[in-house]
């Protein structure tokens, strides 16, 4: 049987751990409660517990360690369980199913940086099926590490809601651009697909303000005089990136069994493009000597054209920042700035080299096979523009011809009575929006191929 006293906590401080642990029941004071116990341990803590029959065994809930539970408190649980028990109940066996429970949710609950791992491994198995490439998962983990992990990481998946969402891209925006802000909602809306409620899916992408950057031939003089001043291996990348025009990805992972020397092709895989199909570039003379030169200085089983023995992935990779091989040519050539997007960056040399060729005469179809777009509009929603007063010249020339007209096209304009054929044809281009130009472009391009 165990000892009885008047719980106090002037009492419970003069109390000393034994070589055993013993009890003392709750006696003597107008509070006390039947069944409410103090178990001292040899280490000299105490602990509330709750003792009773139940179904004939003796049961013992406990309560809590004292002085973290008070004696008022500890009384005030223990006449609760007793009720639990006069009602049937055993209080051990509702906790074990609470804790039960809690770890059935816990085990099914996922943080945000759990539902990105996930994420992660499922993309790892596309790139391997050749579904996604593997530049897509470096963007979006960079978008993740850069943008997302810190404020959303830590949190469970379902605690983000619509209203949630749209804060959340809100800070985004107010740091980063709209650019950034449209590609953490895409990563965001991929990661929840899944999901039961994606707090995304109806939160809209921001129109951006396309970048039109070109070189013109001055900068482009200057850009090729500071690369007689750069080592040869990022001369050569910063060359083939303009005699090809393709990306600055593929460039970089350029290797060399996608080279067909004979032929004089470059053979983009599948798996590097944007398109997610195979894609040709033609390479010009002054691209096969760099490649001939490489080959030459190249150590035998080299994968890469680029190589670089600094990174993970084998080759020369760009950051862009000050220090890299593109900041310091750039910097040389006198093309950069000091304001947000002022500064001429490797994505432009493409956009140079389409627009220059569309500017010379170039028809946008061709331009379309050389930047390996999916679809001609993509080219023609970049390019149109500069090509519409190629339109322009060419229908002018060609229908004057074929009605066998002396005018100059571009002379002033007549009386509308007065005006012949083409010059009604010219007018009535030349009225048309940006978006009819376009249209008529491909249309034109269409029915002459």
């Amino acid at each position: 049987m165990d000892a009885e006293i008047s719980f106090t906590k002037r009492a419970f401080e003069q109390l000393k751990g034994g070589t055993k642990r013993y009890r003392l029941a709750d006696f003597g004071h107008r509070d006390s409660v039947n069944g409410l116990i103090l178990e001292v341990m040899p280490s000299g803590k105490k602990f509330f517990r709750f003792r009773r029959k139940h179904l004939g065994k003796d049961t013992s809930v406990t309560i809590g360690e004292f002085p973290n539970v008070t004696i008022e408190n500890a009384r005030k649980f223990a006449k609760q369980i007793a009720v639990q028990f006069a009602e049937g109940e055993n209080p051990n066996e509702a906790k074990r199913l609470a804790r039960e429970e809690t770890a059935r949710r816990d085990a099914l609950s996922m943080s945000v940086q759990d539902l990105f791992d996930g994420w992660e491994a499922e993309f790892l198995l596309k790139i391997k099926t050749g579904e996604r490439r593997p530049k897509s998962l470096q963007d979006a983990r960079s978008t993740w590490a850069n943008h997302l992990q810190a404020p959303i990481g830590h949190i469970e998946v379902s605690s983000i809601d619509p209203v949630g969402a749209e804060n959340l891209l809100k800070r985004i925006l107010t740091k980063s651009s709209v650019a950034v802000r449209n590609k953490c909602l895409t990563l965001l809306k991929s990661m929840y697909a899944g999901q039961e409620h994606n707090p995304f899916a109806k939160v809209r992408k921001l129109t951006e303000v396309k970048r039109e950057r070109i070189l013109n031939q001055d900068e482009v003089r200057r850009l090729l005089e500071s690369l007689h001043s750069e080592r040869p291996l990022y001369r050569d990348i910063v060359m083939m990136l303009l005699l090809t025009g393709q990306r600055k990805s593929c460039v970089l992972s350029m290797e060399w069994r996608e080279i067909d020397k004979d032929r004089g092709i470059w053979l983009i895989p599948t798996s590097k493009m944007k398109a997610k199909k195979a894609h040709a570039v033609p390479l010009t003379k002054e691209a096969m000597e760099i490649l001939t030169r490489r080959s030459a200085e190249a150590v035998a089983g080299q994968r890469f054209v680029f190589p670089s023995d600094n990174s993970l992935t084998g080759h020369v990779t760009e950051k862009s920042s000050q220090g890299s091989f593109w900041h310091r040519i750039t910097d040389r050539a006198g093309l950069r700035g000091e304001g947000k997007g002022e500064s001429v960056t490797i994505h432009d040399l493409r956009r140079t080299i389409a627009s220059w060729s569309v500017m010379r005469g170039g028809n946008i179809q061709t331009t379309s096979k050389l930047l390996g777009h999916s679809d001609i509009s993509i080219t023609a929603s970049t390019y149109a523009h500069l090509d519409i007063e190629q339109v322009r010249r060419e229908l002018g020339i060609t229908t004057a011809a074929l009605l066998g007209l002396g005018a100059e096209v571009g002379e002033e304009m007549k009386p509308r009575e007065q005006e012949s054929r083409v010059e009604r044809l010219i007018r009535e281009i030349e009225e048309l929006s940006p978006e009819e130009r376009k249209e008529l472009l491909i249309k034109i391009e269409l029915a002459t191929n």
